[in-house]
């Protein structure tokens, strides 16, 4: 079962919403959104990967003190 997506707005400069417009022609990315939800998950799994694999567990996490 999906979750329902939720929709969340940030303000970028001009330069980098056209970076990414040009990116995503180049790559496999489906649209900007889809190469959004990429670029964050690969950044918690870079960083946070503990956090990362929380979305693969089936029941939900403790509770960290």
């Amino acid at each position: 079962m999906r979750e329902e997506p939720v929709k969340i707005s940030a303000w970028l400069p001009k330069t980098l919403k056209k970076l990414m417009d040009r990116y995503v022609a180049r790559d496999a990315h489906l649209n900007v959104s889809d190469l959004i939800r990429d670029a964050i998950r690969e950044k918690i799994q870079h960083d946070a990967p503990d956090l990362y694999r929380q979305l693969f567990q089936t029941e939900p996490p403790e509770a960290q003190p």
